[in-house]
């Protein structure tokens, strides 16, 4: 029987500065890099080997044939049994390059031991796992390549239980004999609340359906693990620990409407259309003016990049071929940290925008419709969608001539 698995919430709240937990967090963080780059330098390597052999090429070439067959005729009950077989061929042979999920977890205990088992198992099982999901994107053509990370841009670890390795006790994370208190604000009512109910371990009922029939399961609230993540702020290394707590995160009070809502969702703005109210409103307005800053940030460090590297440029200005040497001036280092202020403070205020217009909007109704809007009707004005079958743009105002004009999202707010 398979594991059930209970709701989870997580609730983020930073570390105390600690320096000494601090520098075997630093320390372990890069050590998981050097995990995760080996482990799928290894997968890219034997992708590569096995997409040498005439067996794959033909399994590819194959599929290909019986995909374009299936275009016209997706009934045809043969091709979707030949199909079936070449893709079990290439589990097969992805199986025998060792292409799995399984094969990283034996790669990662070498490498563990290499660096003096420094790193708990659990917490390198699923930095392998996470190279391996980073891996089987480009296999299985959800990306174009796997991206290596660079030197001290791990941001983030976290175990498997909180019983081992880096683990939440009484308002601590504990790290073998090192410890580091949370800080919890006194007006922050909504974490308070979830600590009490961690030390009270508070019961709570979830429904599972298994095999058609559904039954009601108690638990109660706890840490499953814990998941240390590394921030820049202002220029200074913070730690947080993300608490990822099973149960249901506690109500915020907010004021919920009852109706229908209408929205448009377009590129830059949203209209809204409610019983009490219809507005059209600027999606995340606030960012514009680090927009600017940032543009002229960037032109800084273009000058200054050009002025110490010369020799890589074109008499034209554009950039030579090749491998090339960069010097970074002092300056330009300090634009850079600017600039990825600046970064990390305009993806703040578009989050806090976004969730401020989603909390007005629960205020309007408790029934959402919300009109798909495809790339194509990218630039369309309003009042005019594109049909999504000839790709001709045609009134949307005219329900039931085009499938498309039919197509919402309906999501409630209500709870259960």
């Amino acid at each position: 029987m398979a594991k059930i698995s209970s709701p989870s919430f997580v609730l983020s709240l930073e570390l105390k500065k600690n320096p000494l937990l601090f520098s075997v967090a630093f320390d372990e963080l890069e050590i998981c890099r050097a995990m995760y780059n080996t482990i799928l330098s290894q997968y890219l390597k034997l992708e590569k080997q096995m997409k040498r052999e005439k067996r794959y090429k033909k399994l590819i070439r194959q599929l290909k044939a019986v995909s374009k067959k299936l275009e016209k005729d997706e009934q045809n009950k043969a091709l979707i049994k030949d199909k079936k077989q070449i893709k079990d061929d290439l589990k097969t042979l992805r199986e025998k390059y060792h292409l799995t999920e399984y094969s990283s977890h034996v790669w990662v205990k070498p490498i563990r031991e290499h660096f003096g088992n420094r790193v708990n198992a659990a917490v390198a099982q699923k930095i392998a796992t996470r190279a391996w999901n980073t891996f089987s994107r480009k296999l299985f053509g959800k990306a174009k390549k796997g991206r290596f990370i660079r030197k001290d841009e791990m941001d983030s670890f976290e175990g498997k239980t909180n019983k081992t390795g880096w683990r939440y006790i009484d308002g601590n994370i504990v790290y073998k004999d090192l410890q580091s208190p949370l800080i919890l604000k006194k007006k922050d009512q909504y974490a308070l609340e979830i600590i009490r109910h961690l030390e009270k371990k508070t019961e709570f009922s979830f429904k599972v359906t298994s095999k058609g029939e559904t039954k009601t399961v108690q638990d109660f609230y706890r840490v499953k693990y814990v998941r240390i993540v590394k921030k820049e702020i202002r220029g200074k290394v913070r730690l947080f620990a993300d608490l990822v707590i099973a149960g249901y995160p506690p109500s915020k009070n907010r004021k919920l409407g009852k109706g229908k809502v209408g929205l448009d969702i377009g590129i830059s703005t949203v209209a809204v259309s409610a019983l009490t109210k219809v507005s059209l409103v600027n999606l995340a307005e606030q960012v514009k003016e680090i927009s600017r800053e940032i543009t002229l940030t960037q032109r800084k460090m273009d000058r200054s990049k050009r002025t110490t590297n010369p020799q890589n440029f074109h008499v034209d200005g554009t950039i030579k071929k090749g491998k090339k040497y960069w010097v970074f001036s002092t300056r330009y280092k300090k634009l850079r940290a600017k600039l990825k202020e600046f970064h990390r403070k305009q993806a703040v205020i578009r989050t806090l925008s976004h969730r401020t217009l989603a909390n007005r909007l629960l205020e309007l109704g408790d029934t959402f419709y919300i009109e798909t809007m495809t790339a194509l009707a990218v630039g369309v004005s309003g009042g005019w969608r594109v049909n999504e079958k000839n790709s001709k743009v045609v009134p949307s105002n005219i329900i039931g001539s085009y499938p498309f004009a039919n197509k919402s999202c309906r999501c409630t707010n209500k709870r259960k």
